[in-house]
């Protein structure tokens, strides 16, 4: 069965969404058998090629990314691809052009997919719903079928060597509209790197304040710990949006996880699950969080966290 993955190379680095759909694809059971990459650049596809995870690539070249020109000229390439299967990453982007283009071409469209197997029926996909509560299964019986893998559906696996062989190289490049006088595009911020950190300080409403919020990040720099956030935090702009960890973040799987302040909701936990040691802190004693972690304390995270400071300084911990 041929399948479609579909990168978008024009936003920073794609490296950690193709090290992902590459642990998503040697996942015993994918039904595809021949892959190809649809990738998407502004300049220097080539360089992006070792990310890429299948054995064929189509580069496509377009001034920046728009999402009606990559959705025309996916449409234009469906009948010479003729795929049953476009995999897309469950980000801003892959989730309109997933459901866009399913509806495009006629086929069906799920986003947020973890699981996938393929039966006489048809794309049997599974995905957290419900707060991520419960796991729903969907049998999507037209083709082709378009998905949006969601974040920490697979382990991700580097793609080694130096890249597949470009079997297309298209020139979409198009002239701004006439009435565009002057355009610019601004870098976002640095990533995190939270996906890679081996300690985390991830903070909860429990931090409070900004100030305090402010202190806990002080805290987390001189731990030598990356700084994480739950949603609430982010949203109420106590800690930037690149910090927030969960299902709309970062997914982490450091050796140490210190959870300071936050309840333990489900798209939380997804983000940390991974962990391999988590201590939590929280002045609710029924807090859910207590309950996932291998050592909890109740009490206020803050002063807690600056004795711990006081004793590592002291080398008494």
């Amino acid at each position: 069965m041929k399948y479609i993955v579909v990168m978008n190379g024009c936003a920073g680095s794609p490296a950690p969404q193709a090290q992902e759909l590459n642990g998503f694809l040697r996942r015993p059971g994918f039904p595809g058998t021949a892959g190809t990459t649809l990738l998407f650049h502004d300049g220097g596809g080539a360089a992006l090629l070792p990310l890429v995870a299948t054995g064929a690539v189509i580069l496509v070249q377009v001034t920046r990314y728009q999402p009606e020109q990559v959705l025309d000229i996916l449409e234009e390439l469906a009948p010479q691809l003729a795929a049953e299967l476009y995999l897309f990453f469950d980000d801003p982007s892959g989730r309109e052009l997933s459901v866009r283009l399913g509806h495009r071409l006629g086929g069906a469209a799920l986003t947020g997919v973890r699981g996938l197997g393929l039966t006489p029926e048809g794309f049997r996909c599974t995905k957290a719903t419900y707060g991520s509560h419960v796991e729903a299964a969907f049998l999507l019986k037209r083709r082709p079928c378009c998905l949006a893998l969601a974040k920490g559906c697979a382990d991700p696996v580097p793609v080694a060597g130096p890249g597949p062989e470009v079997q297309v190289d298209l020139d979409r490049r198009m002239a701004p509209p006439a009435w565009v006088e002057q355009a610019e595009t601004l870098p976002g911020p640095a990533p995190a790197g939270l996906e890679d950190a081996k300690f985390i300080l991830a903070i909860g409403m429990g931090a409070q304040t900004r100030d305090r919020a402010a202190r806990l990040a002080a805290i987390a720099d001189g731990l030598g710990a990356e700084l994480g956030a739950s949603r609430p935090v982010v949203m109420n702009a106590w800690a930037p949006m690149h910090r927030l960890v969960g299902v709309s973040g970062a997914m982490t799987r450091p050796a140490l996880c210190i959870v300071a302040g936050a309840s333990g909701s489900a798209a939380f936990m997804a983000g940390i699950q991974k962990s391999r040691f988590i201590v939590a802190l929280n002045t609710d004693d029924q807090a859910p969080m207590l309950k996932c972690c291998d050592v909890g304390a109740v009490g206020d995270c803050l002063p807690i966290l600056e004795e711990l400071v006081q004793l590592l300084k002291h080398g008494r911990a």
